[in-house]
C-alpha cells in the first residue's frame, strides 16, 4: 500500500458552534489568521498521503479553492454532496474514487499522534476491517460521541456513564477497502458498523495519548489557537543518508535501489521519532546525480524504496532534500555551486521554511565535517554517528 488516500469529511452544518458557522463551514474557520482544514491537511500530507477526498456538504462552494491543490507531493480531489446524508452517505457516494484500503480523517479534529501507526495496526491484528484511534475522556455529556470497550482484540460499543471514563474514537480510521461492499446510503459511520451484525468481531482500535482537539463545541473552537501554537510546531531530527541510514563504503555511490541497505536501527529509530512527535528529514548530498554516476530515475527509485520500507512498519519521512549539484558536474545543469550541498545549510534552512520547527531539541545526525558544519551554519545541535546501530546510538545520546 504505497499510495497513501485519505478522505477528509467535511459537510457537516457545526449547528453547535451556532453563529460561527451560519455563513462559513466548520473547516474553514480561522484560527490564528489559517482556516482549520489546511493545519488538518498539511499534517496529512506530511505523512505521505498520495490523495487526500474531501467531502464536503454544507457552503461546499467554499471548499472549491481545495480542488486539484497539491500539498506538498499530495494531490487533493473535492466532492461536493448535493444532500447531506451523514458520515456513511458521504463515503458511499465517492466509493468509486476509492481504489484501495483508506483514511477517514473528521474534518474538524486534529489528533497529534502517528497516523500510520494505525496501518502497522493492521498488520498486527488480521482479520479486522476497521482500525480505530482511540482516547480516553471523562464523559461530560451522554448524547456526545459513541464509547468503546475492548472484548479480546475487538472493539465493541459500551453503556455512558456520566463523569466516568469513556473510551472514544479520535476521528481518525483506517479501513480495508472490502468494506465499501457493505455501506449504506445514509448514516452515521460508527454506529453502523457497531450495529451491523455482518461486522461483529471485525473492528479494533488503539488507545493513544496524544493531545487531540475537536471544534465542534465553542468552548473546544476557542481553545484550538492555543492548542495549534503548543502542537504544530514539532522539533526535528535531521539525518544524513548515506552512512548513517544506509550502509556504504567510503567515496562509494548507491547507484539503485538494489543497493541500498539499511544500517541496523535505522527504520526503528524513524519510527521511534514519528511516534513521539518529531518532524524526520533527510538530508542528502547526491553529486553523483550531476557527476552521472547515478540516472535520477534511479535516485528517485531509492526513495521510493526508503519510503516502502518504512511503510511496513507504520513509519515515514516527512520530506527527503537533497542536492545534486557541484562544481565539477558532467551533466550541464547540475554543474554550479549551490548553497543547497553541505556543508552549506541551504537544505536544512528550506526546512526551517517549509515545516513550523521547533530549533531547541532538534537535532541533526550525520557522519563527516561537512554534515556538522552545515548543522551549526543552521543553529541545530549535531550528533556524530560512527557506530552499527543507529537505535542504540540515539538512545545512549538522545533524551526525550
Amino acid at each position: 500500500m504505497n499510495d497513501l488516500v485519505a478522505i477528509v469529511l467535511a459537510g457537516g452544518k457545526g449547528v453547535r458552534l451556532g453563529n460561527l458557522t451560519k455563513s462559513t463551514p466548520k473547516p474553514l474557520l480561522k484560527i490564528n489568521n489559517k482556516k482549520f482544514l489546511d493545519y488538518l491537511i498539511f499534517d496529512i500530507a506530511r505523512f505521505g498521503f498520495k490523495k487526500i477526498i474531501i467531502v464536503a456538504g454544507y457552503k461546499g462552494k467554499q471548499f472549491l479553492t481545495y480542488k486539484n491543490k497539491k500539498v506538498l507531493s499530495c494531490k487533493i480531489d473535492l466532492f461536493i454532496e448535493k444532500k447531506i446524508n451523514g458520515t456513511l452517505g458521504a463515503i458511499y457516494k465517492i466509493k468509486k474514487k476509492i481504489n484501495s484500503d483508506f483514511f477517514i480523517f473528521n474534518g474538524d479534529t486534529l489528533f497529534n499522534f502517528n497516523y500510520l501507526d494505525l496501518l502497522l495496526l493492521s498488520k498486527n491484528i488480521k482479520g479486522k476491517k476497521i482500525y480505530l484511534s482511540l482516547r480516553k475522556k471523562v464523559c461530560r455529556n451522554l448524547k456526545r460521541y459513541n464509547n468503546y470497550k475492548f472484548s479480546n482484540k475487538n472493539l465493541i460499543s459500551d453503556k455512558k456513564k456520566l463523569n466516568k471514563m469513556m473510551l472514544i474514537s479520535g476521528g481518525i480510521i483506517f479501513c480495508k477497502k472490502s468494506i465499501l461492499k457493505n455501506l449504506n446510503k445514509v448514516g452515521n459511520f460508527e454506529e453502523y458498523f457497531n450495529k451491523n451484525t455482518k461486522f461483529k468481531k471485525k473492528l479494533t482500535g488503539k488507545i493513544y495519548n496524544q493531545k487531540f482537539i475537536d471544534i465542534g463545541v465553542p468552548q473546544d473552537f476557542y481553545s484550538t489557537p492555543n492548542f495549534i501554537k503548543k502542537n504544530f510546531p514539532k522539533k526535528a531530527i535531521f539525518f544524513d543518508r548515506d552512512g548513517v541510514l544506509n550502509k556504504i563504503k567510503k567515496g562509494k555511490y548507491i547507484v539503485n535501489k538494489n543497493q541500498y541497505k539499511w544500517i541496523e536501527g535505522a527504520k526503528e529509530t524513524i519510527k521511534f521519532f514519528n511516534d513521539n512527535n518529531y518532524y524526520v528529514f533527510i538530508i542528502s548530498n547526491q553529486a553523483g546525480i550531476g557527476k552521472g554516476f547515478i540516472k535520477f530515475k534511479d535516485y528517485m527509485d531509492i526513495e521510493k524504496k526508503i519510503k516502502s520500507d518504512l511503510l511496513k512498519i507504520g513509519a515515514h519521512i516527512d520530506k527527503i532534500y537533497f542536492c545534486p549539484y557541484h562544481e565539477k558536474a558532467v551533466i550541464k545543469k547540475y554543474k554550479k555551486k549551490s548553497f543547497f550541498r553541505k556543508p552549506n545549510p541551504g537544505m536544512i534552512l528550506k526546512s526551517l521554511r517549509e515545516f513550523p520547527i521547533i530549533k531547541k531539541g532538534s537535532y541533526f545526525i550525520g557522519d563527516n565535517k561537512s554534515d556538522k558544519i552545515a548543522a551549526e551554519k543552521a543553529d541545530i545541535k549535531f550528533l556524530m554517528f560512527k557506530k552499527k546501530n543507529l537505535f542504540s546510538f540515539i538512545k545512549e545520546n538522545i533524551n526525550l
